[in-house]
């Protein structure tokens, strides 16, 4: 029978009958011999083209993309479906455009791109309506259900699926290929749902009549999603004989996801067996696989396999490193799902609402560019909160570290900073959060406003923010905007009818000398930040190698004092305090020493910075709590009325069950609690104040004496003793030894102020730092009540200590000496 031109009405050419023949005899073969399918498609393009026929030629380059995608080699189909969609679109093809945007998106889904496969689909479906193609309105809404399964939203699956078989009930040829496709996804979502039973009865219902038909690859997916309903009815060896008679050919479909399905299936029946290493061989081919193709949920099925035989057969080591592996792969594929189902999120609502045109085709238009920008609106504010800060709008931190690598990769210099806020945690505690979330919008703005448009500010978390600055000539550069940012973070920031100084803290790295990827960038900046803040605050500090090697050093010092604390290598020295009247011994303050086993003695001023910022400080100030009063209580502190002092940190005070670690030194020591003595510096009690405070009246309720140390080296410190109603007063050494205190002069009258001030307020008041004997007289003309200092005693041992204790009557400051 002589064939007709359905463009023309004309009648085929001899060619063109055999062309069109051709064509139809590859549709049959892209579901049983894609190699054999290419073969023809290549000629049938050869010939449409020395033809002219265009409309022939669009359909041989999109078949040819399909055999591409059934390869795996998206690459070359994306090009191919895009050429032949252009000619499609010339010729105005509606089915044919339908198919061609339904094989695009087969392969954005294949590579993991499932929002954009989400689209092409809904392309497809779209432009196969308005063709009132049935076929391409079924082979759509099959990948629909496809997606749908592969999220497990196994619901919507069904329902899909469903649809695509009434649609598909036809006789046409193409009709009967989607029929089967649909067929043997319905089998793979009763396999999910564990309805092993229907899921093989299907199968087995349908496969004679698939391969009757010759849709051989088809038959041959369908009898691999029979094997886990095989060893799901406990039916192990028939799965085992089947897969063994199904891998011969599956090698030939060159289909490696069908092929690692096929391996972990086999695994599966022969463990069943108690064949296991055999079920090894398969699981080891699956996860081979599964990397050779960058398939990441097969390898990790087959891994989680590989895992499970390894317990089984009691192999505890291996199983435990696979299931660290598997373990590797769960964040990943955890991500990729997120990521999928918030891509999918909204064309499930396109997918609703284009059903809904069926039924209400008047108000599809209307209501479909409602939705439409529902979804836009949707997606974009999705897309904006991955992306940002939800607080501040800024870029948050996995953005910023995107961007800093795209410019690493694109080899551009470009300096990264970042800030640290100086003193964003008392704004925090004092006036709430509520002030201090508006403090760093604020903080935002104003980074935004003094950077230039094409430099990136994020915020990483907390009060750190960090600034990619592009375009640089030299390192120069980064450093006068960096100071730009230091002067505008430095003016005062009205909140909350507050004024607030806050001050920052920054850190400079410049790209790619300072480090060539995004980690080690980072971590430079963040230890010039660093050093920023311990050298005083609210400067900018460049990285420089040194401090590289500093910071090891410091990790190294962490890493030594955790060691210390456990193996009892501090130890405390007590330096000797007395009445500056009489001269007669009053108490002692302890002060820790590290006894390193290699550096030797280490004072304070080497690891106590450590310690604070480690966290080290609590343990450190416990131990030094209990050590100091139990030596005290053996040497009689008690019965001979003198005190021991003991430092506490900002930390260990705000430590909730401080209270409790107090009394329960007093209780194991058996210390009277007024001969101790806990000395707190002004920062202590800023940190929160209110707190601070209740914390102190607990503490002189259990009757603990409270000294406030370093007395004058803060900015509130008058106003702070209005409150604090404390026993002790500590002049800071910095006014003894450099105010010239024993001639008249403003030091002089600096500390006669003070001693007025606190007796005023019933406060005895201690000076610290006395070297001379010429301070020591101008403190007694002054009525100050003890003194402490090298002129008196240094700092020893306890032994040292207990020996001149243990002399007879040795209680003037001279006598002491003098021992």
């Amino acid at each position: 029978m002589s064939g007709i031109d359905s463009a023309s009405g004309s009648p085929l050419s001899g060619e063109t009958r055999y062309l069109q023949e051709l064509l139809q005899r590859t549709e049959l073969l892209l579901v049983s011999d894609v190699q054999q399918a290419e073969t023809l498609l290549r000629e049938s393009l050869a010939l449409a083209q020395r033809l002219g026929d265009k409309a022939r030629e669009a359909q041989a380059t999109m078949l040819l993309g399909a055999a591409s995608a059934f390869r795996s080699e998206f690459h070359t189909a994306r090009e191919l479906l895009h050429r032949a969609e252009a000619l499609a679109q010339e010729l105005g093809e509606g089915p044919l455009a339908a198919r061609i945007a339904n094989n695009l998106g087969v392969c954005d889904v294949a590579t993991g791109n499932y929002g954009q496969g989400m689209e092409w689909y809904q392309r497809s479906l779209r432009i196969a309506r308005e063709a009132n193609d049935d076929v391409g309105r079924a082979r759509a809404l099959n990948n629909i259900g496809l997606i749908y399964l592969d999220l497990a939203d196994y619901q919507l699956a069904l329902e899909t699926y469903q649809e695509t078989m009434a649609i598909s009930s036809g006789q046409d040829e193409a009709m009967r290929i989607i029929h089967s496709a649909a067929t043997v996804n319905i089998v793979r979502l009763h396999e999910h749902l564990g309805e092993f039973n229907q899921g093989l009865q299907l199968a087995l219902d349908t496969l004679p009549r698939m391969q009757q038909l010759g849709y051989l690859h088809q038959a041959m997916i369908l009898q691999i999603w029979m094997l886990p309903c095989l060893i799901g009815l406990g039916r192990a060896v028939q799965a085992a004989q089947q897969a063994e008679e199904l891998l011969p050919a599956i090698r030939q479909m060159h289909d490696p996801e069908h092929s690692i399905y096929t391996h972990i299936f086999y695994g599966k029946s022969l463990m069943q067996l108690g064949r296991g290493a055999e079920a090894q061989l398969q699981f080891e081919l699956a996860v081979e696989q599964g990397r050779e193709h960058n398939v990441m949920p097969l390898q990790y099925k087959a891994l989680s396999c590989l895992s499970e035989l390894y317990a089984a057969q009691k192999q505890w080591q291996l199983a435990y490193t696979t299931a660290v592996a598997c373990q590797g792969l769960t964040h990943t594929l955890q991500d990729q799902t997120i990521k999928r189902k918030a891509q999918v999120l909204g064309v499930q609502l396109q997918l609703e609402f284009l059903r809904r045109e069926e039924e209400a085709e008047q108000s599809r238009i209307s209501a479909l560019t409602h939705v439409n920008k529902q979804l836009q609106t949707a997606q974009h504010t999705l897309a904006y909160r991955a992306t940002h800060d939800a607080l501040t709008g800024l870029a948050n931190r996995a953005y910023f570290q995107a961007e800093v690598e795209r410019e690493l990769e694109a080899g551009h210099s470009f300096g990264l900073l970042f800030i640290d806020l100086d003193r964003f945690k008392q704004v925090n505690d004092t006036l709430g959060h509520d002030t201090g979330d508006q403090l760093l919008k604020a903080v935002a703005r104003q980074l935004k406003q003094v950077l230039r448009p094409n430099d990136l500010v994020a915020r990483m978390g907390g009060d750190e923010f960090t600034v990619i600055l592009r375009n640089l000539h030299t390192s120069y550069d980064a450093e006068v905007m960096a100071h730009k940012v230091l002067n505008r973070l430095a003016e005062p920031f009205h909140v909350a009818e507050n004024t607030l100084y806050v001050t920052a803290s920054i850190g400079m790295a410049v790209a790619p000398q300072d480090g060539e990827d995004v980690s080690t960038l980072q971590r430079h900046a963040d230890i010039a930040m660093y050093r920023a803040k311990r050298e005083g605050k609210n400067s900018v500090r460049a990285f420089q190698p040194l401090m590289g090697i500093e910071a090891a050093e410091r990790v190294s010092t962490e890493r030594d004092l955790r060691l210390a604390l456990t193996q009892r290598h501090l130890v405390l020295h007590y330096q000797s305090q007395f009445d500056a009247q009489s001269g007669r011994l009053t108490g002692f303050e302890a002060l820790v020493r590290w006894q390193h086993p290699t550096h030797g003695l280490l004072y304070p001023g080497k690891f106590i910075e450590i310690a604070e910022d480690s966290g080290l400080i609590v343990p450190m100030g416990e131990w030094v709590l209990n050590e100091a009063c139990r030596q005290a209580a053996v040497w009689g502190a008690n019965g001979q009325g003198f005190t021991v002092s003991v430092n506490v940190s900002a930390l260990q005070f705000m430590d909730p069950v401080f209270l409790l670690k107090v009394q329960a030194a007093l209780d194991s020591s058996g210390l009277k609690p007024e001969c101790l003595i806990l000395e707190l510096t002004e920062s202590v009690l800023l940190e929160n104040r209110e707190r601070a405070l209740k914390q102190l009246t607990h503490l002189r309720d259990i009757g603990v004496r409270l000294a406030l140390d370093d007395f004058g080296t803060g900015y509130s410190s008058l106003g702070l003793l209005q409150h604090l109603q404390g026993d002790i007063l500590k002049i800071d050494s910095s006014f003894v030894r450099g105010g010239q205190i024993d001639v008249a002069g403003p030091g002089r009258a600096l500390i006669e102020f003070l001693i007025s001030l606190a007796h005023s307020l019933g406060m005895c008041v201690i000076a610290e730092g006395v070297e001379t004997e010429e301070q020591y007289q101008a403190l007694r003309s002054l009525d100050c009540d003890r003194i402490q200092g090298f002129l008196l005693g240094r700092p020893e041992p306890a032994e040292l200590i207990e020996k001149r204790l243990n002399m007879v009557e040795p209680r003037t400051h001279e006598e002491i000496l003098e021992t």
